[in-house]
């Protein structure tokens, strides 16, 4: 018989599982053709990387004062004025031609577009500390479930007339259509002006011990590192070493979404049987450990088989680790700052996104695909390492 009791809790963060769902699957629609689209404009592979990296490094810059915006002036605003221009910017995005004017969008929206950053400080700000594992691992479940569904639709509007015009369009709605969500379901919550000590949120930034929040971000830079080698590295090593078609390599990347959907939304009872030390980074140092496995059996992988059953621990322990490096931060964070600390750690995973790829290529050139994996392992490992190094360090906070 169904708890009625437990029912209601389930269901009491829906919204803002809606607003990662709905703000990932737009995007995922757009995602897998971006570069093509770019392509048939007349852009070169290095323009188009070009433009990639720029956007990371707005990502960096602005992660930080936009967390501590949100600190100052509320979530719930911040969140609908930035998904508002960010709707406008993608269906601006579906009329333009000019390679220049495309550019000016994409500055704007890495520089506005941090959804999943407030996200996040919204489950520190209203789910208690024993239930945002699961919390978070359900945002992620969501996210790996946006981008199953979100490429096959993308696909299937691509191949109409003007494909990219509509994938723009329909971007643009459901970002509106998220908005909507926001302003109806999110409470705006800041922090009381008695409590606040500085009168801007810039000077907030003089206030944070960022000290004590290295480990978090240090953690949180590898993991994106060795997740953005990988995704540099997997489409490419499918197409060489297996011969897969688009369409078959998009059904293996579907398992992958598969595999962490299904692991976020069971991340609490996963913590609890598998991981019973409450100390975060203990937690992360066993699944940093588990994703370098997954990542030394896709470059050592004698077949396709081996090689997709390598992708499913990536899959789960990325979602894990994800949910433990947010305990990890909030944890080392005071109550008036979480926004900041939240967009700082943005701005320590752009810096990843930036840096992972422009290694992984030249890696690569000089070893071949799968050293590519190699170096995500690397990455993993040394994760593990300093988990396990700064495993001390957060015991007075748990125990």
């Amino acid at each position: 018989m169904f708890n009625e009791l437990h029912f209601p809790a389930m269901f009491k963060y829906s919204y803002i599982y809606a607003i990662v769902f709905l703000d990932l699957i737009s995007i995922s629609l757009i995602i897998p053709v971006w570069g093509t689209h770019l392509r048939s404009l007349g852009a070169s592979h290095f323009h188009i990387a070009l433009l990639g990296s720029t956007y990371s490094f707005l990502q960096f810059l602005s992660g930080t004062p936009i967390g501590a915006l949100s600190d100052h002036y509320g979530r719930k605003i911040v969140l609908i004025i930035t998904i508002c221009i960010c709707a406008i910017a993608y269906f601006l995005l579906g009329c333009v031609k000019s390679f220049i004017l495309i550019v000016l969008i994409r500055i704007l929206q890495g520089c506005l577009k941090h959804s999943q950053l407030l996200c996040k400080t919204l489950v520190n700000d209203q789910v208690p500390a024993d239930q945002q594992t699961t919390v978070y691992g359900r945002m992620n479940g969501f996210s790996s479930l946006s981008f199953v569904i979100g490429p096959i639709i993308g696909g299937h509007l691509m191949e109409k007339s003007e494909g990219f015009y509509s994938l723009a369009c329909s971007t643009s709605i459901i970002f509106l259509i998220n908005a909507l969500v926001v302003y109806f379901t999110v409470p705006n919550t800041t922090v009381p002006k008695k409590e606040r000590k500085s009168a801007s949120p810039l000077s907030d930034l003089m206030e944070v011990n960022w000290k004590e929040c290295w480990p978090a971000f240090s953690l949180k830079m590898l993991g994106a590192a060795a997740l953005f080698a990988y995704f540099s590295t997997v489409g490419l090593a499918m197409n060489e070493k297996f011969n897969l078609s688009p369409s078959e390599a998009g059904y293996t990347g579907a398992l992958q979404g598969l595999t962490g959907g299904i692991t976020g939304f069971a991340a609490g009872k996963i913590e609890n049987i598998i991981f019973p030390s409450k100390n975060p980074f203990t937690k992360c140092f066993y699944s940093f450990i588990m994703l370098g496995i997954g990542f030394v059996s896709l470059a050592l992988a004698p077949n396709l088989i081996i090689f997709m059953a390598g992708m499913i621990p990536i899959s789960a322990s990325s979602t894990l680790i994800r949910g433990f490096n947010n305990e990890i931060m909030y944890e080392q964070s005071s109550s008036d700052h979480k926004g900041l600390v939240a967009g700082a750690g943005a701005s320590a995973a752009a810096i990843a996104r930036f840096l992972a790829p422009i290694i992984c290529g030249f890696t690569m050139d000089m070893f071949g695909n799968n050293s590519g994996f190699l170096l995500s392992a690397l990455f993993s490992f040394t994760g593990a390492v300093l988990s396990l190094c700064l495993t001390k360090k957060s015991k007075t906070h748990v125990e």
